[in-house]
């Protein structure tokens, strides 16, 4: 031993105050044991470290119950005073140079005062708690750990460098796809199981929710057109075929993924005689093709339109006179008397509410005139039209900022626009 050694075995022997005995000591195992009051206490020292550590026996004067290992469920209150007559005993200082991580790996473990379990008990870590812990082999296997809460020993045996694996008992879990385009439902599970983990678990068959996969949207009339990718407004007036004049008018409007969402979905009317891919003035049938919207009109007041809005009065006609200058053109009677030998008035019920649809702007004499959205309750002689009701709500919502398009064809075209 050296003098280093014996000097502080012998300042901690000034410590006790009594009589002491020294009963036996080992230099090759590095132990020192004494006597004080009857009781026997043994000291135990490192050469390497030159740290020493006061060492008890199982019948020291506990608080609590005999000294407990880490495979015991109930936990050690970590207060718990262990007393050599009336002194407490404490550990002395241990100096270690390098930590590093690692994690417990049984599902609770007494942290000691010293290097065995003669020591007393200063708190508990559990499985996966992460400590730093004394890099090395320590003292016999036993390493000094430091957590947040205090620094002790424990086996090194039940520390790794890695976080355990866990398995846990899961409820069986069963999910129910609802399927928008069939009655009825699918229900879908997926079984796994896992291998034991490096604690020897017990192998588990655990059942998974599988998230089912999302089911397509269903694409839309308005999926199928070809050339609205510019527009984030739409209405669409489809028929079954060019010989009908009932019609089935869509609003859709895109969302913030592109996407486009139906608004509105009503029937309504076109001219009595159908669509034509080829309008004539005066053949009673809507033109297909897709075109802007003109301006809002009514004859008692704005409904609350973004639209540019045009109040109707008794004085204003639109011009359909081929032959004329003021062809396909909104004018004051009074004003172009004589320009014209046939125009359409405008102050009737028909057009309380309505909106123009911007056909044959160029004017192309005999191509067809006032084409506009209205209110309707049967066919039309060349323009679309919906209930009063309807009409007001479109208005209402289109928007000229979202680029508002209006696209009339039978179903059997809808890939054309």
């Amino acid at each position: 031993m050296s003098k280093q050694t014996v000097t502080i075995v012998t300042m901690l022997l000034l410590v006790f105050i009594g009589t002491i005995t020294i009963l036996s000591i080992s230099l090759n195992i590095g132990e020192l044991c004494v006597k004080e009051s009857g009781t026997e206490i043994k000291l135990s020292f490192d050469k390497k470290t030159k740290s020493i550590f006061l060492k008890t026996k199982p019948s020291l004067n506990l608080k609590s119950n005999q000294l407990m290992l880490r495979e015991e469920v109930e936990q050690v209150d970590s207060k718990t005073n262990y007393k050599v007559g009336n002194r407490e005993l404490e550990t002395l200082e241990y100096e270690v140079d390098t930590y590093i991580n690692k994690y417990v790996n049984v599902s609770s473990l007494n942290v000691r005062k010293g290097p065995s379990v003669d020591y007393e008990v200063t708190g508990i870590v559990v499985q996966n708690q992460k400590v730093e812990a004394e890099k090395g082999n320590g003292q016999n296997g036993w390493l000094q750990v430091k957590t947040g809460d205090f620094i002790g020993f424990v086996n090194g045996k039940y520390l790794d460098a890695k976080r355990a694996k866990t398995l846990e008992n899961k409820e069986q879990k069963v999910a129910v796809i609802k399927n928008k385009q069939k009655e009825g439902s699918d229900i879908e599970e997926l079984t796994e199981e896992k291998a034991s983990n490096d604690n020897n678990s017990e192998v588990k068959n655990e059942t998974k929710f599988e998230k089912p996969k999302e089911e397509k949207k269903p694409q839309s009339d308005a999926d199928k057109l070809q050339t609205v990718d510019s527009n984030n407004q739409l209405i669409l007036v489809t028929a079954n075929g060019f010989n009908t004049s009932s019609a089935k008018i869509q609003t859709f409007e895109r969302n913030s993924d592109g996407e486009w969402d139906q608004v509105l979905s009503v029937s309504g009317h076109i001219g009595k005689n159908g669509f034509s891919n080829n309008k004539v003035e005066g053949d009673g049938k809507s033109p297909t093709g897709k075109y802007s919207i003109g301006t809002a009109f009514g004859r008692t007041g704005n409904p609350g339109t973004k639209l540019s809005f045009r109040q109707i009065t008794a004085d204003d006609v639109w011009v359909d006179d081929p032959n004329s200058s003021l062809y396909n053109t909104w004018q004051s009677r009074k004003a172009t008397e004589g320009q014209w030998d046939s125009a359409e008035n405008m102050d009737i019920n028909a057009y309380t509410y309505g909106f123009v649809i911007n056909y044959n702007s160029s004017r192309v004499p005999g191509s067809g005139s006032a084409i506009f959205f209205h209110i309707s309750s049967g066919h039309t002689l060349g323009c679309t039209g919906v209930s009063k009701g309807n009409v007001v709500s479109i208005l209402k919502w289109l928007d000229p900022s979202k680029n508002p398009v209006i696209v009339q064809t039978p179903v059997s075209q809808l890939g054309q626009y």
